[in-house]
């Protein structure tokens, strides 16, 4: 069984692999303050919850665009396995080629999954993922060819409410009109149908400039909220970092 790690600004996701296939799913906030030791104390909780034990992971994985905490998951991983984890870092085998200006700095989240796309779902593809930061990935033909990176939907509505005296802080639900009656409902409405209307013009430009049809993936936590109000995605994938990641790990061993 292979453990893999997803360490975001907000989450950080855990799944377990099994004969290829995501058999537990689990998920917790990023706290930039825990210690090593507190990390493998939840990983350890984790496993009990999942009914797993230490003994049955053969390796463990894991991606990371918080800096500080990947030293920290390092140590926790050799805590409690006795062993060293893969880490998606500058130099790994990701059986793509990077089309940037400076391929070390893109991200491991972003690596993740244009490989989940060239893996599970065809050589064209664009990978949307509603997290912190909106991202755009693209990848033709095993060529990640660039990415578009716009601010999340949380971020920018938690701008919203920091940044205006009035406007109060809202639970971000599906918006019944795009005619507010309300403050609440007025905001609902600004942020979903605003983002999936940023999210359809960033995916318009990039089918343009493909010149072909891609396979538009999205994932995120907020991709639910979003997706059924854009044009272009049809398909969501919960799992897609975690699923690249994984595959990432297995071209590696």
């Amino acid at each position: 069984m292979i453990l893999t790690i997803d360490i975001g600004n907000s989450n950080i996701d855990i799944a377990f692999f099994k004969d290829g296939e995501i058999s537990k799913h689990f998920e917790f906030a990023t706290i930039k303050e825990s210690t090593n030791y507190e990390y493998a104390l939840k990983l350890e909780w984790t496993l009990k919850k999942c009914d797993i034990e230490l003994s049955e992971i053969e390796g463990v994985a894991i991606a990371s665009v918080v800096p500080s905490l990947t030293p920290v998951f390092e140590e926790a991983i050799n805590f409690l396995f006795n062993f060293k984890p893969f880490i998606v870092e500058p130099g790994i085998k990701t059986g793509i080629y990077i089309d940037t200006e400076n391929p070390k700095e893109v991200g491991a989240d972003l690596i993740c999954n244009v490989v989940a796309i060239d893996e599970e779902y065809g050589s064209c593809g664009i990978a949307v993922d509603f997290g912190t930061a909106t991202t755009f990935s693209v990848i033709n033909n095993k060529k990640f060819l660039g990415v578009a990176i716009a601010p999340g939907v949380g971020t920018s509505a938690y701008a919203l409410f920091e940044k205006t005296a009035k406007l109060p802080q809202v639970e971000i639900s599906s918006p019944t009109s795009s005619f507010g009656k309300n403050t609440i409902s007025a905001m609902q409405a600004g942020i979903v149908f605003g983002f999936a209307g940023l999210v359809d013009g960033i995916l318009k430009r990039q089918i343009k400039e493909l010149k072909t049809t891609p396979r538009i993936i999205a994932t995120g936590g907020w991709a639910k909220r979003i997706v059924p109000y854009t044009k272009y995605i049809k398909e969501i994938d919960p799992y897609l970092t975690l699923k690249g990641l994984y595959h990432l790990f297995k071209r590696n061993m």
